[in-house]
């Protein structure tokens, strides 16, 4: 159970199309199609993301390259926010700070993201990763926050 289930928190909706709008959005991550990274649960607040495990998701000792890792908790913790906003508005990274608990290795990544703490121009976001390994059971190997800005969306 990660903090976002702990907490049940409930935030002010102010798109209620939100979800729509996030799947729009989907639609331009290519980097995101790239790696093969795939949205699979859209909620006010909360977003959460998987990928099946390739050797191209991997650096030289087959553990999954921490790059790969961040770009995850990125988007997850960045469409959290983006899930919580107007219509006409949009977020970007400001900051963010990832921990790595342990190396990844297994069939698939899940990837969490929530936001802790909304705000008017700054968006306060959590995320972690776990990885399910071959005998079934989900290993947690990183833990992360930032802090999402808003932005106008570009015209």
């Amino acid at each position: 159970m990660n903090d976002y289930q702990i907490r049940n928190l409930n935030y002010k909706i102010l798109n209620p199309d939100f979800e729509s709008r996030l799947k729009k959005a989907l639609e331009k991550q290519f980097f995101m199609k790239l790696i093969g990274f795939e949205i699979t649960k859209i909620e006010p607040g909360y977003v959460e993301g998987e990928l099946v495990i390739e050797e191209k998701h991997n650096q030289q000792h087959d553990f999954l390259h921490g790059g790969l890792m961040a770009t995850c908790l990125d988007i997850v913790m960045g469409f959290s926010a983006f899930t919580l906003l107007p219509a006409d508005k949009a977020v970007v990274t400001a900051d963010i700070n990832i921990s790595y608990y342990n190396p990844g290795a297994g069939m698939k990544l899940i990837a969490k993201g929530w936001v802790d703490k909304p705000g008017s121009r700054l968006y306060f976001c959590e995320g972690e990763i776990s990885v399910v390994r071959e005998d079934g059971t989900e290993l947690l190997t990183n833990k992360a926050k930032a802090i999402m800005c808003v932005i106008d969306i570009p015209k």
